[in-house]
C-alpha cells in the first residue's frame, strides 16, 4: 500500500518508491529509503503526513507519500 493510506501510530518498512531520481535522493538524504523503518506520527487527509523517521519528524505531502510504497514493520 502507499505511506499515504496508512493509519496514524503504525509501524511500517518501506518497500519502494516510484519515480526514482530527485524524488528519491531527496527521500534518501532524509532517511528514507527501502526496508528502513517509520511510523506514522499524523495522517490529516487530504493534508500532509507526519512521520517519525529514526527519531526525527518529517512532513510529507500527500503526492509524495503516494509515491512510497510500504508495508506492516515486523518491529511495529
Amino acid at each position: 500500500m502507499s505511506l499515504a493510506m496508512a493509519s496514524e501510530n503504525d509501524n511500517l518498512k518501506i518497500v519502494q518508491v516510484w519515480h526514482g531520481g530527485k524524488f528519491e535522493k531527496k527521500l534518501r538524504e532524509m532517511g528514507i529509503y527501502k526496508d528502513s523503518q517509520i511510523k506514522v506520527v499524523k495522517n490529516d487527509i487530504p493534508g500532509p503526513l507526519i512521520v517519525d523517521v529514526k527519531g526525527s519528524r518529517l512532513i510529507l505531502g500527500r503526492g509524495q507519500a503516494q509515491k512510497i510504497m510500504v508495508e506492516g514493520s515486523e518491529d511495529g
